[in-house]
């Protein structure tokens, strides 16, 4: 069993593989694209709370309301 397919043992590591997968797929991303990279789908709130705290964190650029690309490493 790979890393993707283990779930995340705490949530700084749910939101590392998010971002991670961001800068790999690249494009726009909003809680629903997010959400699908999740496994188990956790309530939207807790999508939106990860993506509203990588932008704080500068990891992510708001591209328009609710909707964020990665930073380019």
């Amino acid at each position: 069993m790979n890393d993707e397919q283990t779930p995340p043992r705490t949530a700084t590591e749910r939101r590392q593989r998010l971002l991670d997968r961001m800068r790999r797929d690249g494009g726009t991303w909003d809680w629903r694209r997010a959400r699908e990279t999740y496994d188990p789908r956790p309530d939207p709130r807790t999508v939106r709370r990860d993506l509203q705290l990588l932008y704080r964190e500068g990891q992510l650029v708001r591209v328009e309301h609710g909707e964020f690309e990665a930073v380019a490493l």
